[in-house]
């Protein structure tokens, strides 16, 4: 058994429905990551089984990621100025 996470439930659903035509056993809930306090941020987690490399191949098809994935980081926020703007009157 394995677990595919979601940020949105559309793409969720259309993986759900690929792979109950192809024959797996699916579960979706809803799963708060820590400091999550907002129930619209939750992931939702698909939990697939068989869970095998088909399954795999799915995920990055319809959006999702896998636990241990690396994760994208944002970039680096511009360097803040080494003093403050004067406004010119």
């Amino acid at each position: 058994m394995g677990e595919v996470y979601f940020d949105e439930d559309d793409d969720a659903a259309e993986l759900v429905a690929a792979l109950d035509a192809e024959g797996y056993s699916t579960t979706l809930r809803r799963e708060a990551f820590a400091g999550e306090e907002d129930w619209d941020d939750r992931a939702w987690v698909l939990v697939v089984e068989p869970f095998d490399e088909r399954v795999v191949d799915m995920v990055d098809v319809y959006g999702g990621w896998l636990p241990g994935d690396p994760q994208e980081t944002a970039a680096e926020p511009p360097p803040l100025p080494g003093q403050p703007r004067r406004l010119k009157h």
